[in-house]
């Protein structure tokens, strides 16, 4: 059976979860979606990652884990800038070959390298890592219990986790952000912070930091919002397979801005450690 592409999904309230798992890995790969998401795949770009990667006091000779590391970006920014060896993981067969070449071609040799995996069956032995990092794709996972209980199985006793992640309160958003499209977006699989807490807590995790990062999360919309009207003013239509036309994308990306606005949508930085530890405060 061919995977669902994203015509179809915008068509289907539910999939399976290897078939969202594909349509995820399928659409951050499509150079229309990498354009519409502009330089950065999650709200702040690279200052959220260094901010993640610093709460959790990610420091040189240290292995990280990335997953959900699509074209790698975050892996090498660790790796150049705090001297650290990086693994992604991706589910996306493409996203890893694209970014084990651009490593290679950025002369990262073994300190960075991708593996193609699932986060609830992480390809690695246990205690493997010394931190795990995973941007803006909790959210989208179907079983997320199960992935975090993984991302502790493979970290090492005392290993932190630095997650950064849509958090939303889906018992008031409006229903054109939910459903399976929404899932792919990173809305509809989101979790409200103390729901993200209560997981993290329930797989051993003590949560040390949380930050809010919700202007970061209106400017990233915003951004959407302005390529879209750039596209309608040049009067260029959606590409082929595209699941909503510029009018209906304009919209749902103004009623997210508006959830934005009013704290029923936005952004955080959740850093937790594997076993004892003590809380740095949140802000």
């Amino acid at each position: 059976m061919p995977s669902p592409g994203l015509s179809e999904l915008a068509a289907s309230a539910e999939l399976g979860h290897a078939e969202l798992k594909t349509c995820c890995a399928t659409a951050y790969a499509d150079p229309s979606v990498r354009w519409l998401l502009g330089d950065a795949l999650h709200p702040g770009g690279e200052k959220t990652t260094r901010r993640a990667l610093a709460l959790a006091r990610l420091g040189p000779g240290e292995c990280l884990l990335d997953v959900g590391s699509a074209s790698g970006d975050s892996a090498m920014l660790a790796a150049r800038e705090l001297g650290v060896e990086a693994v992604g993981v991706e589910y996306g067969e493409e996203a890893v070959r694209a970014a084990t070449e651009r490593a290679a071609a950025e002369g990262f040799g073994k300190r960075v390298r991708f593996a193609r995996g699932d986060a609830e069956q992480l390809p690695f032995e246990s205690g493997s890592f010394d931190a795990v990092l995973c941007e803006c794709s909790l959210c989208t996972f179907p079983d997320k219990q199960r992935a975090v209980a993984e991302f502790g199985r493979v970290l090492k006793p005392g290993g932190r986790l630095a997650l950064t992640d849509v958090v939303a309160d889906q018992a008031v958003l409006p229903v054109e952000l939910s459903g399976a499209l929404a899932t792919v977006a990173c809305v509809g699989g989101a979790l409200r912070r103390a729901e993200y807490e209560l997981l993290l807590e329930s797989a051993g995790f003590v949560v040390s930091a949380l930050e809010s990062c919700d202007e970061d999360a209106d400017l990233f919309a915003r951004g959407i919002e302005e390529r879209l009207r750039g596209a309608r003013l040049l009067g260029l239509g959606p590409p082929p397979g595209a699941p909503l036309g510029i009018e209906e994308a304009i919209e749902i990306v103004r009623l997210a801005r508006d959830a934005i606005a009013t704290g029923s949508l936005g952004y955080a930085i959740l850093v937790a450690t594997s076993g004892s530890g003590r809380g740095l405060g949140r802000r």
